[in-house]
């Protein structure tokens, strides 16, 4: 089920972060990132703040299955020009045993739902230039490879591509529920 996310999920969704981050970056961000974006003290606290303090009201979604929090997305109005649009995706993130079953789809459409519901036609993501499969779920999706940046979490710098989904509209609503985990 895809729904939105509540301040009381942050837990939840911070120990989902963390472990995500330990299946898809080991060795594509430098170990002090790396370290950071794993602790799940650490993504349970930013969590928190996220959602009392979000950057789109009813901008972040979660899959939940039996209890449980498999992935989430979080847009909001673009925080970088560079983007070159109104809308961004901030995050989209699945636990791997997650994956390949249309939650990654059902939950871009809920984002790109609520960002056109806020006024915004198209959208953008930033990606590490070493990830591989999101950037290939993106292109999928429709996003197209725009503008490369060296990005930064505090001092730490990373290569950037964002994708760009010129028109929000091409993103279909999800339409059948994703399939069960096995």
């Amino acid at each position: 089920m895809i729904r939105p996310a509540t301040r009381a999920d942050a837990p939840a969704i911070g120990e989902m972060h963390a472990a995500a981050w330990v299946e898809t970056y080991p060795g594509l961000v430098p170990p002090a990132l790396f370290e950071e974006m794993t602790d799940p003290a650490r993504r349970r606290a930013a969590w928190a703040r996220n959602l009392a303090e979000p950057l789109l009201e009813g901008g972040t979604f979660v899959a939940e299955e039996a209890g449980a929090i498999l992935g989430f997305i979080s847009v909001c109005r673009a925080r970088d020009a560079a983007l070159g649009t109104g809308g961004e995706v901030s995050g989209l993130y699945l636990l791997r045993r997650a994956q390949r079953r249309g939650l990654g789809g059902a939950l871009l459409a809920a984002g790109a739902a609520r960002l056109r519901a806020e006024g915004l036609a198209d959208a953008a993501a930033w990606v590490l230039d070493a990830n591989h499969p999101a950037r290939a779920f993106y292109a999928a999706t429709g996003a197209v490879p725009g503008v490369s940046q060296t990005g930064y979490h505090g001092r730490i710098a990373v290569s950037e591509i964002a994708y760009v989904w010129r028109d929000l509209s091409c993103i279909p609503p999800a339409r059948d529920p994703p399939a069960p985990l096995r």
